[in-house]
C-alpha cells in the first residue's frame, strides 16, 4: 500500500505546475439571467460551473445548486450565486486543487484586472496526473464506499432530492439487480433545459412536473467499471477516454465504491508540517483563524500519539455549506485517521471551525486513547486535555 507521504512527494511537480499554462475558456453569465437561461447555457457548453463578475467579486453556481431552483422560468439566478476566491495565472495546481475541493466545483476562474480571462478545469488537472506513473497506487486507496443508488423505476424527483440533500452528483441506477448506468446532476439539468421535452405527454407542463417521470434509461452507460485493486492510472485513463466524471469499483461482482474527479484531485491536497503526515483539504484561504485551525489539528494528532503511537497519517476535510439566505457559512469537517490496523473516521458540524476542531479533538483522543491504553501503560488521564488546545 502506498503511503500518503510517498504519494505527496511523487506528485510535487504536478502541485507546482502553473495554472496559466492550461488556461481554458470560461463559461460566463450575467446575474440578471433567469435560472432557465443559465441552465441552457450550462448544458449547451457541457460545463458543470458558470461564472460572472459583480464588481470585484467573482460569483458562481454549479449544476447541483441549480437543481434546487423551483421557479425555473421566472426566477433570477442572482440569489443563488455564491462568492468564491479566483486564481491568477501564476498560481499553482496545488492551490487550484484546494479551491476545487473547498468550493466543490469542477473549474476555478482565473481573473486579471477584475475580468475572468479563463478557467482551469478539473479534467486538465486529471490530465496532468495521467502523465505520471500512478500504477503503484491502487484504486481502493481513494474510493468512496457506502454507495447511494436508485432504481430505474424511481422518479427523477427522487434522484433530484437525493443529490440535493446528500450533496452528491452521481447516482448509479439499478436495473435487474445490477447497475445499468449512472445518473448525474448534469443529466437532471437536461430535464429542465429550455425547449427540452421528456415525452409527448409532458408538452406544456411546468418544468418541475417533468421530474415526475421515471429515471428509466436516463444517464450514461459509458461509466468505467473496474476492480477495486485496479491501478489508479487505469482509473484515470478510463475516465478520460470515456469522458466520464466517475468510475465504479467492483469487488466480487458487487459495486464496492466510486471514484470521482474530486477524489483524484484530493491527492494534491496541502500537507501540514508535522512529525506525522497531516493533510487538510478545503480550509478557506480567507479564514482569519486558518493557522490556529492547522495548529489545533496538529496538536490533536500529536497528543493522540502519546497513547496511540501507531497513527500513520491523518486527514481533515472541510466542506463549506453556503446558505443563500445568510452570509454566515456553515462547516462540515471530517477527520480520517489511518493506522496499520484500521482507518477511523470522525465528523463534526458547526459555524466556528476553531470550536469544531476543539470538539473533534476531544472526541478523537477520548475514543482512540481507550484502544491505545490496552497496549500501553500510559493513560490518557495523565494528559492535561486543556493543554491540547
Amino acid at each position: 500500500m502506498s503511503s500518503p507521504q510517498i504519494v505527496y512527494a511523487h506528485l510535487k511537480d504536478v502541485r507546482d505546475f502553473r495554472v496559466g499554462k492550461i488556461l481554458k475558456k470560461a463559461t460566463t453569465i450575467e446575474p440578471t439571467y433567469t435560472i432557465s437561461k443559465v441552465v441552457g447555457i450550462l448544458v449547451n457548453a457541457n460545463s458543470y460551473d458558470v461564472f460572472c463578475m459583480d464588481g470585484k467579486d467573482v460569483l458562481t453556481i454549479g449544476a447541483r445548486d441549480l437543481l434546487s431552483a423551483k421557479d425555473v422560468e421566472n426566477m433570477k439566478v442572482k440569489p443563488l450565486l455564491r462568492k468564491i476566491q479566483p486564481l491568477t495565472r501564476s498560481d499553482t495546481v496545488e492551490k487550484a486543487a484546494a479551491l476545487l475541493s473547498h468550493y466543490r466545483m469542477r473549474s476555478v476562474p482565473i481573473v486579471e484586472n477584475d475580468q475572468i480571462i479563463g478557467v482551469i478545469n478539473v479534467q486538465d488537472i486529471i490530465g496532468l496526473l495521467q502523465k505520471r506513473n500512478l500504477k503503484w497506487i491502487p484504486a481502493n486507496r481513494i474510493l468512496v464506499s457506502g454507495l447511494i443508488t436508485v432504481k430505474s423505476d424511481d422518479s427523477l424527483a427522487t434522484a433530484r432530492k437525493i443529490m440535493i440533500t446528500k450533496k452528491i452528483d452521481h447516482l448509479p441506477v439499478i436495473k435487474g439487480n445490477k447497475v445499468s448506468h449512472v445518473l448525474t446532476s448534469m443529466h437532471l439539468l437536461q430535464v429542465i433545459k429550455p425547449g427540452e421535452k421528456i415525452g409527448m405527454g409532458l408538452r406544456g407542463v411546468k418544468s418541475m412536473k417533468k421530474y415526475e417521470s421515471e429515471i428509466g434509461n436516463m444517464g450514461s452507460s459509458r461509466i468505467p467499471n473496474l476492480d477495486t485493486h485496479a491501478p489508479l492510472s487505469l482509473v484515470i485513463d478510463s475516465m478520460l477516454k470515456n469522458d466520464a466524471s466517475c468510475c465504479l469499483l467492483t469487488l466480487w461482482d458487487d459495486i464496492h465504491g466510486i471514484i470521482t474527479y474530486k477524489d483524484i484531485v484530493d491527492l494534491l491536497e496541502s500537507k501540514i508540517p508535522s512529525n506525522v503526515p497531516l493533510y487538510m483539504v478545503g480550509l478557506p484561504e480567507d479564514y482569519s483563524s486558518a493557522e490556529i485551525v492547522k495548529t489545533k489539528f496538529d496538536k490533536i494528532i500529536r497528543t493522540l500519539r502519546k497513547v496511540y503511537p501507531d497513527v500513520e497519517s491523518a486527514k481533515a476535510s472541510i466542506k463549506t455549506i453556503h446558505n443563500p439566505a445568510s452570509n454566515r457559512p456553515h462547516y462540515e469537517v471530517g477527520v480520517r485517521i489511518i493506522t496499520p490496523y484500521k482507518t477511523y473516521n470522525y465528523n463534526e458540524m458547526g459555524w466556528d471551525l476553531s470550536k469544531i476542531f476543539d470538539n473533534l479533538g476531544s472526541k478523537v483522543v477520548r475514543n482512540l486513547s481507550q484502544r491505545g491504553t490496552k497496549r500501553l501503560k500510559t493513560s490518557i488521564r495523565k494528559i492535561d486535555m486543556k493543554n491540547i488546545f
